[in-house]
C-alpha cells in the first residue's frame, strides 16, 4: 500500500486513541499514584523498593523488546503483539489488587508485589512500542501530529476516570460524598478497577485497528541472533538514519528526568509539599484538564511548526517549570506549576512520536520503536536509581530537602537532553521547502 494513499477508517483512528485512555489509567493508578504510596508510605519501604522494580522492569524492556519489534515487523505481527502484552499488564494489575487482601507477613505482600510489578510493568512498556508503531495505520501524514496529540489528551481523560474510579474503592466516596455501601480499601484498593478500566476501553483497537497484511515476498524468517545484530547495526548505522542516534540520546537524558517524575510525584506532593493521600489525587484530577488541552494544542502546533521545534520549546519550558517547584513550598503555586508540568508531560509524547517517525524507514517502524522504547527505558532505570540513591544519601537532612535534591538531580539531566536535542535534523524545514520551491 502507498502509504500517501492510505486512508485509515474514523473506527481504527478512534480506537487507537480510546487504548491511549485505557493504559493512561495505569501509568496514572498503578506508575504514578497508589504503588508508590502502598509501598513506601502504607508499607513502610524505601522508596529504593520502588526503584529497583521500575529499573528491573525497563531493563528487560530495553533487551527485549527492540528484537520482538523486528519479529513484529518482519511477521507483520504488531496487534497480536500489543494484544498479548495487553493480558499481561490487565492481568498483573489485578493480582496487584489481590495481594492488597491478603493477610500476611509485610515482607512476603512487598516481596510478592515487587515482582508482579515488575510484570505488569514490563508488559504495559512493551505494549506501547507496538502500539506507537500502529501510528501510521490510524494517522496520514497530514494529521499524524493531531491524531498523536488526540491520543494523549484522552489518554488524560482516561487519568481522570481512572483516578475517579480508584477512588470510589480507595476512599469510599465520590467527589467529597461519602459512599456507605463500600468500605475504603486503600491504595491497593485501586488496582482492580483500574485493570477493569483498561480491558474495556483497550478491547476497540483489537476490534477495528487493521495492520496491513504483508504481501507474501516480504514476509521474512526471524531468528533471535540475527535480530540482534540487526539491532546493534541500526544503533551505529548513522549515516543511513541521520539524526537518529542523536535523538535517541537526546531522549534517553530528558525522559530520564520525566519517566522518574512520574514514578515519584505522587510520593513527592506527600513528603516535600505535606498533601494527604487524598489531597494528592485531588491535585492529580485538578492539573489533568491543563494536560488534555497541552497535548491537543501541541498536536497542532506540531503539524504546523514541527515537531523538532515543539519538542525543543516543550523541553525548555520542562526545565524552567522543574526550577520553579525546587525553589517553592507554596501550595497553591505548587498546583499551577503541576497544571504546567501536566500540559508539558502531554506534549512530550506528542511532539516526540512524530518527530522519531520522520526519523526512520516506514516498512521498519516496530523494529524502531523498539530502539525508541530503549532509549526511554535505559532512561528509566537510570534515572529511578539516581532518585533513590539521592534521597538514600540525604536522608539524615528530612524529606523536604531529600526529595528537593532528587528533583534537581533530575533537571540538571534533563539540560543535557536538551542540548543534545538541538543537533537532530529538522525535516520539517526541508518540507516546507519543498513545498514552496525554495532550493
Amino acid at each position: 500500500m502507498n502509504p500517501s494513499s492510505h486512508k485509515p477508517s474514523f473506527a481504527a483512528t478512534i480506537s487507537w486513541i480510546l487504548y491511549d485512555f485505557a493504559n493512561t489509567a495505569f501509568s496514572m493508578n498503578v506508575v504514578s499514584l497508589y504503588f508508590g504510596t502502598w509501598i513506601i508510605i502504607h508499607l513502610s519501604q524505601q522508596d529504593a523498593v520502588v526503584s529497583v522494580a521500575n529499573s528491573l522492569s525497563m531493563i528487560f524492556v530495553a533487551v527485549t523488546l527492540p528484537v520482538l519489534g523486528d519479529w513484529a515487523d518482519r511477521k507483520g505481527r504488531k496487534i497480536f503483539s500489543l494484544a498479548v502484552f495487553t493480558a499481561f499488564c490487565i492481568a498483573g494489575t489485578a493480582v496487584l489488587g489481590l495481594l492488597g487482601t491478603v493477610k500476611a507477613s509485610v515482607t512476603l505482600i512487598v516481596a510478592a508485589a515487587f515482582v508482579v510489578f515488575i510484570i505488569a510493568n514490563y508488559s504495559y512498556q512493551g505494549g506501547l512500542v507496538f502500539y506507537n508503531s500502529l501510528m501510521p495505520s490510524v494517522s496520514t501524514p497530514k494529521n499524524i501530529g493531531r491524531v498523536s496529540g488526540y491520543g494523549v489528551a484522552l489518554g488524560y481523560v482516561g487519568s481522570i476516570a481512572g483516578l475517579v474510579l480508584a477512588g470510589i474503592f480507595v476512599d469510599a466516596e465520590l467527589f467529597g460524598i461519602k459512599i456507605k455501601e463500600i468500605t475504603a480499601g486503600g491504595a491497593p484498593a485501586a488496582f482492580i478497577p483500574t485493570a477493569a478500566l483498561f480491558l474495556v476501553f483497550a478491547l476497540p483497537i483489537f476490534i477495528f485497528v487493521k495492520e496491513p497484511p504483508l504481501p507474501w515476498e516480504k514476509k521474512q524468517s526471524w531468528k533471535l541472533k540475527d535480530s540482534y545484530k540487526r539491532v546493534i547495526k541500526t544503533l551505529v548505522s548513522t549515516k543511513e538514519h541521520p539524526g537518529l542516534v542523536r535523538f535517541l540520546i537526546a531522549k534517553l537524558f530528558y525522559e530520564d528526568s520525566i519517566e522518574t517524575i512520574i514514578i515519584y510525584m505522587g510520593v513527592y506532593a506527600q513528603k516535600a509539599v505535606g498533601f494527604s493521600l487524598l489531597e494528592t489525587k485531588q491535585f492529580f484530577i485538578a492539573l489533568i484538564p491543563s494536560a488534555i488541552v497541552g497535548s491537543a494544542f501541541c498536536g497542532i502546533m506540531t503539524d504546523h511548526y514541527g515537531s523538532k521545534k515543539v519538542l525543543q520549546a516543550v523541553i525548555g519550558l520542562w526545565i524552567l517549570s522543574l526550577l520553579a517547584i525546587v525553589l517553592t513550598s507554596d501550595r497553591t503555586l505548587f498546583y499551577i506549576l503541576g497544571a504546567i508540568v501536566g500540559a508539558l508531560m502531554g506534549s512530550t509524547w506528542t511532539s516526540a512520536r512524530p518527530l522519531f517517525i520522520t526519523l526512520v524507514p516506514k516498512e521498519r517502524l516496530a523494529e524502531f520503536f523498539g530502539l525508541y522504547a530503549l532509549s526511554g527505558k535505559v532512561a528509566a532505570i537510570v534515572g529511578p536509581l539516581v532518585w533513590s540513591a539521592t534521597t538514600l544519601a540525604l536522608a539524615a537532612f528530612g524529606d523536604v530537602i531529600k526529595y528537593k535534591a532528587a528533583l534537581s538531580a533530575l533537571i540538571v539531566v534533563m539540560i543535557a537532553g536538551f542540548f543534545i536535542l538541538r543537533a537532530v535534523p529538522d525535516y520539517h524545514i526541508e518540507l516546507k521547502k519543498k513545498q514552496s520551491g525554495l532550493p
